[in-house]
Order: C-alpha cells, then sequence, then structure tokens
C-alpha cells in the first residue's frame, strides 16, 4: 500500500495523492492508482514540466527530447506500473516503507540521490537505491505541490501526517493557479520564507476551526527548498517551531498582531528587479504580475525576519530582534493598546523568555511610571531612559538612581526584581546580553501607561537608533 514512510519526497506525494483522490491512503485501490497513472503520464508531456521536472528528477525520460525511445518507456513504466503485484521485485526491501523493493533507484526516480552512471555501488553490488513501486508512484507526484522558488522546488513536510497533508493542499492550490496561467514556463517566485510562513499562518487558522472534532498533534513543520539539477544536491530546510504556531493560536486573531503581519506585507519584486527599477525610464517597462498569481509575487518582511530567524539552531535570540522590530512599535508617542502584552506573549512563546522575568520587567517599567512620573518625584531620573538607548553599564546606573528616587519616596523596589528583569545573577554580573530589549520593554510600557495623562507632552523624544541590538 501507499503509505506515509517519513521520507519528505514520498509524503508529500502521498498527499499529493490523497488530494486528487479525495480519500485517504489506506482506502486507495490499484483502480485508483491506475487512474493517477493516465493522469500524471498525460501531464508531465506538457511542454511547461520539461524542464520544471529537470530540477526534480533530472535526466527524467519526462525531461528527454525523445521520450518514445525504449530507455525512456521503460523508466515511465516502471515509474508508472511497478506498484503492480505482476512488477518482479528486486528480493529487496525498500529504503523507505520495508515493502518488496522493484527499482533501483538513481536520481531520476528519487530527488537528491547520486546519478544513474555516477554510482558505483550499492546493496549486493547493485548500483542505486532499493525502492517499492509504491513509494517511487508517490515521489513522482509531489512536483504537484512545489512551487518553482529561486530556481529550486519549494514544499511541505512534517512527522504528522495531518498537517503535512493540509500544508501540502495549500501548495497543492498554489501550483494549479500557476499552471492556469503559464504555457511555457513556470513564473520565477522568490521569498522562501514568505511563501512557507503564508502557507502555515492560513493553515493554522483552519486548524483552529476543526480542531475540536479533529485536531492534528501538534509538531514542528518544515519547508524542504532542494534540487539535485547540477553538479552537487543543493539542499535548504526551513524549519518552523510549534511554539510559533502556538504562539498564531492564541494571538493570531487580534487585531493589534494582524495589523502587523499585513503592514509587513511589501510590493512585489526580486531584490535585482527592484534596483533595477530606479535606473528605468518608465515604471511601464516593468511587466505587471498576473493578477491570479499577484500574492505569490510578494514579500512578508515579517515572515522573513522569522525565516531568517528560525534557520539557526537556537533562534532565540534572533527572536527577539523580531520582537523589537515589529511588535514593540511606536509611533512618535504613540503606543497602540495591547501592544506590551503581545510582545511579552510572543517573548515568552518563541523566544524563550521567562514569564517571571517579563513581569519583573513590567513591574520595573509600571513602578517607574507610577511612584517617580505620575506621581510627582523627580522625572528628570526617568527622562534619561527615553532620551537614547543606554549601553549595560549606563542602564544600569541609571536604574541605580532611579530605585533611589523611589527609596526616597518610600516606594523603593526590591533590587531582585531589577536583577530579574535583566536576567542578572547578582550585583556583579554583566552578562545581560539583551539589555536593549529590557529597556525597549520599559519604554514601550511607560508609553502605554502615560498616553493619557498629561504628563505625556513632557516625554523627551527618543533618539531613532536601528540597531538595537549594538547599543
Amino acid at each position: 500500500m501507499i503509505q506515509y514512510t517519513g521520507n519528505p519526497y514520498v509524503d508529500c506525494g502521498v498527499a499529493v495523492l490523497e488530494l486528487r483522490l479525495k480519500k485517504p491512503c489506506e482506502q486507495f485501490t490499484t483502480a485508483d492508482l491506475d487512474a493517477q497513472a493516465k493522469e500524471i503520464k498525460k501531464e508531465y508531456t506538457k511542454k511547461i514540466w520539461k524542464s520544471y521536472l529537470m530540477l526534480h528528477l533530472p535526466n527524467c525520460a519526462w525531461t528527454q527530447k525523445d521520450q518514445s525511445s525504449e530507455k525512456n518507456q521503460a523508466y515511465i513504466s516502471k515509474v508508472l506500473g511497478s506498484y503492480k503485484d505482476d512488477f518482479p521485485d528486486l528480493g529487496r526491501k525498500c529504503a523507505f516503507c520495508d515493502q518488496p523493493a522493484k527499482i533501483w533507484a538513481d536520481k531520476r526516480y528519487v530527488p537528491l540521490l547520486t546519478g544513474e552512471t555516477v554510482m558505483t555501488s550499492g546493496p549486493g553490488g547493485n548500483p542505486g537505491l532499493p525502492v517499492c513501486g509504491y513509494c517511487v508512484f508517490a515521489v513522482h507526484c509531489y512536483p504537484f505541490a512545489t512551487l518553482k522558488v529561486n530556481g529550486r522546488p519549494l514544499f511541505w513536510w512534517t512527522p504528522e501526517p495531518q498537517w503535512t497533508r493540509r500544508l501540502t493542499g495549500y501548495f497543492y492550490r498554489d501550483v494549479e493557479r500557476v499552471l492556469a496561467i503559464s504555457h511555457d514556463e513556470l513564473p520565477k517566485l522568490h521569498w522562501p520564507a514568505t511563501h512557507l510562513f503564508r502557507a502555515a499562518r492560513e493553515v493554522v487558522a483552519e486548524v483552529e476551526l476543526i480542531a475540536a472534532t479533529d485536531p492534528p498533534t501538534p509538531c514542528d513543520l518544515s519547508g524542504v527548498h532542494a534540487t539535485n539539477d547540477g553538479r552537487n544536491p543543493n539542499f535548504d530546510e526551513l524549519r518552523i517551531p510549534r511554539n510559533l504556531l502556538d504562539f498564531w493560536r492564541e494571538a493570531g486573531a487580534l487585531e493589534i498582531y494582524r495589523q502587523i503581519e499585513q503592514q509587513a506585507w511589501e510590493s512585489e519584486g526580486t531584490p535585482k528587479e527592484k534596483s533595477k527599477q530606479k535606473d528605468r525610464k518608465t515604471k511601464s517597462e516593468k511587466k505587471a504580475p498576473d493578477p491570479a498569481i499577484a500574492d505569490l509575487v510578494r514579500r512578508n518582511s515579517l515572515y522573513e525576519a522569522l525565516g531568517d530567524a528560525f534557520r539557526t539552531p537556537d533562534f532565540r535570540e534572533k527572536a527577539k530582534q523580531v520582537a523589537a522590530r515589529f511588535f514593540l512599535r511606536r509611533r512618535g508617542k504613540d503606543v497602540a493598546d495591547g501592544t506590551t502584552a503581545l510582545a511579552e506573549f510572543f517573548l515568552e512563546k518563541v523566544a524563550g523568555m521567562e514569564r517571571e522575568r517579563l513581569e519583573a520587567v513590567r513591574e520595573l517599567a509600571d513602578a517607574i511610571a507610577d511612584r517617580l512620573i505620575l506621581e510627582g518625584g523627580d522625572r528628570r531620573v526617568a527622562w534619561q531612559l527615553f532620551r537614547r538607548r543606554l549601553r549595560l553599564g549606563e542602564f544600569l546606573r541609571s536604574l541605580s538612581q532611579i530605585q533611589k528616587k523611589l527609596s526616597e519616596l518610600g516606594s523603593p523596589l526590591k533590587w531582585e526584581t531589577v536583577l530579574l528583569a535583566l536576567g542578572l545573577s547578582n550585583e556583579e554580573d554583566r552578562t545581560a546580553s539583551d539589555h536593549w530589549l529590557v529597556q525597549e520593554l520599559v519604554l514601550i510600557r511607560l508609553y502605554e501607561r502615560l498616553a493619557k495623562t498629561d504628563v505625556i507632552a513632557d516625554v523627551p523624544e527618543l533618539e531613532d537608533q536601528p540597531d538595537l541590538v549594538t547599543q
């Protein structure tokens, strides 16, 4: 039987077949596969697939000029018919599903393997990877759910079939749109992270609607961006941690988050196209994208920043930079209601900051707002937080002065709260690499607290220093 195996190419192909046949793989019949084989054979003879299949299965029969040759017809027969019982097996087990293997596979049959003429050894002296007819058939269905992005196929895989099926379905519909307007060549798409996060975001919203009846098991999601067309395999994997999915599930419907996400969308065009645009005499020279796929050529700066963060094994530090750039936002002295709460939730869920530490930062900011600024203390001490972003030593001295003023007013903070807010173990500790984020959290909270008071007019303007981390 065709089944999910844990191999990205096989699993994506299984999901495609489930979408095309509109039933789970456990219910597939030989007649179902026979019907799909006819459709696939006809589809892959179209000109638009010839060059694109080179990125998936280099030198396979459908990429050749003469597909009617004996060698190419033998290949097509293996790919589209080796799942049948009368096709001889190799006396080996499939490398993916442990069923009887039917084909010694090279990169014409399964992506990222070596070429037919390159393989010099294999199990029992046979060159190639033993693969069953079901897995080979599934692999040849996976291109229907891949987007051509930066010259490489982009597709989904997860360890949970329900997620794989839903995410693959999203790309499958995108490919249908692309094929509907394309004739000889697929459009050149860019921004792989944008495509992946756009799909994941929509699927998470869909899953929330059916969670009560058929909840998928939470897991990380993986976008695979790979080809071995050329001298060497070119493989990249972008993992979307379940932490972000948890964040989306609870914060994705909030208006403040939806605004941030929407404002992160940018106009279409690749970086090169954008730079060339400046040199062109008229904008009319640039060919506008087809309206049917206009959303596929746009870039989302939030999604790209998240993608950059998640490419690192420990993404927590970069996630803090994402929070500062996108969630700790203000216009002059105006901060939208709920900004602090949203940023705290993102930092807790995605950047791994402890709830106790975030509460300590908020307690620090509220003490400055209530006792030092609003109750008529010496505001000049607090104003130095607003004028510029401070280095760690400067920040600690400023907090010490604030603590001294609070003590004079009879309501000092516990110094342990200040140390916890900065993530320091004691007064001599100077390892607070993210003190810039603490200052930003304090400032945003202060802007929120002072927004509807007369004091806001007296608050100094903060100098814009985009590179927060180096301050």
